[in-house]
């Protein structure tokens, strides 16, 4: 019996979606080689050392939930879903410079119902604005198309309270669609809220990363190899090989021809634009994605400072607060040095990201210490500011329309990326379940 050759699989892109791809293409049985042009895994999603304070800083903060079961998958694979904290989710204070604070803590009664008891304690709102948020998220859970809607329109349609718009949905828009209210798409929100809030069990679990990002990721060079794949850093990608109208392999920057039977491509849109030779187009001119940035910024004290893991901040451009100090481990000298160490989120971040850094950090300084008094009597000691400026695509009701799925609709070529057709917004998630999706798709190629 003559044995079948093995398919070799090229993946091009070390991000999230590359990884997902990788690992779950060697699962079914292919013999993966992954180029990634950096020097390190993890795209968007990544970790670095802070020379200054000796703390690892994250690209930007990213968080997950239970309901992320592909990016868990990849984890479980690598032995690094431990890290997101599974074994203490966290629920979240809100704060404003007012004064007001409330908490939404979903985990004092088990899967949904606990989701709606933690709904219905939230005191800042009155008795009708609760009850008008469940019956909000129950009727967008169930919506059966929400084509062309945006989120806007559908809360409208829905009759949500202003305040409850204000405090309750965008917020939750801005971090999970990284888009206004008034420009996301409404059927992103629906898979968002469905299972997010009403997937049951511990899908409404929100799960911080314990670790530097780039830690979730490291022990793939090992896996991989250990199962005959490759992982090669610092290898670029110039153009994609065609043949017959087939893909048939990449052609690297210095010269090198790595040849397969199919190439996952799990790049941003414009990355991909650039690859594809002159003989293939695709179905969407995906060039034209607008994308949306996101601002990171952490700040380090002089004192350890009294403040929730995770804080929403309402009525603040500082969107989403984190206590690094609280939830990653960091070494002696940079307690002793830097007791302090926050990170300030600010998605859908058009007009700040335009600003100075410098300007960034003392906006996001001053709205702290009036919110909270622990920091104003606190000396701020350091400051970074990370400006992700094409985070995620915008995904509007129009754009999500043009995603293309791991289908490419070249032979030889499957896509992989948040901003592809997962359903899903432009998350870890999305992107862990569009590199399987593209993975399954190559494994099945005859």
């Amino acid at each position: 019996m003559v044995r079948a050759q093995t398919k070799r699989c090229i993946i091009i892109g070390g991000g999230v979606a590359g990884i997902a791809a990788a690992v779950e293409a060697t699962l079914r049985g292919m013999e993966v080689v992954l180029l990634e042009g950096r020097r390190f895994l993890g795209g968007r999603a990544r970790s670095f050392l802070d020379e200054i304070t000796g703390d690892v800083l994250d690209n930007g903060q990213h968080v997950a939930m239970g309901c992320y079961h592909a990016l868990r998958s990849v984890l479980q694979q690598l032995g690094t879903e431990h890290m997101l904290g599974l074994g203490d989710p966290l629920p979240i204070v809100f704060a404003a410079p007012d004064g007001t604070r409330d908490c939404f803590d979903p985990y004092r009664l088990p899967g949904l119902i606990g989701v709606i008891a933690g709904l219905l304690r939230l005191r800042s709102y009155s008795l009708g604005e609760r009850l008008h948020l469940l019956r909000g998220g129950v009727r967008i859970a169930a919506m059966y198309r929400a084509r062309d809607a945006t989120v806007a329109e559908v809360l409208q349609r829905y009759r949500q309270p202003p305040r409850v718009v204000e405090r309750f949905w965008e917020p939750l828009v801005l971090a999970t669609l990284n888009a206004p209210i008034e420009s996301a798409d409404a059927g992103l929100l629906r898979e968002v809220v469905r299972r997010g809030f009403f997937g049951g069990g511990n899908s409404h679990h929100l799960l911080v990363p314990r670790a530097g990002l780039s830690e979730l990721w490291e022990p793939l060079l090992d896996w991989l190899a250990s199962r005959g794949g490759q992982l090669r850093l610092r290898v670029h990608a110039a153009e994609l090989i065609e043949s017959g109208g087939r893909i048939i392999g990449v052609a690297t920057d210095d010269g090198e021809e790595i040849r397969g039977h199919a190439v996952i491509a799990a790049v941003p849109p414009k990355a991909l634009d650039r690859l594809l030779p002159t003989s293939c187009r695709l179905s969407v001119p995906v060039h034209e994605f607008e994308t949306m940035p996101i601002v990171s910024v952490y700040l380090w004290y002089n004192r350890r400072l009294e403040v929730p893991p995770v804080v929403g901040l309402w009525g603040t451009t500082s969107q989403w607060l984190f206590d690094r100090d609280h939830l990653l481990r960091r070494t002696d000298e940079s307690r002793q040095r830097f007791p302090g160490h926050l990170e300030v989120t600010i998605s859908g971040a058009r007009a700040i990201a335009a600003q100075s850094a410098a300007d960034i950090a003392a906006i996001v300084d001053g709205e702290l210490r009036v919110v909270f008094p622990c920091i104003a009597e606190a000396e701020l000691l350091r400051w970074r500011v990370i400006k992700e400026r094409a985070a995620t695509v915008l995904l509007t009701p129009k754009t999500e329309r043009l995603r293309l799925s791991a289908h490419s609709g070249i032979a030889g070529l499957y896509l992989a990326g948040d901003w592809t057709a997962t359903g899903l917004p432009a998350t870890m998630e999305g992107a862990a379940a569009s590199g399987i999706a593209a993975a399954r798709a190559a494994a099945s190629d005859p």
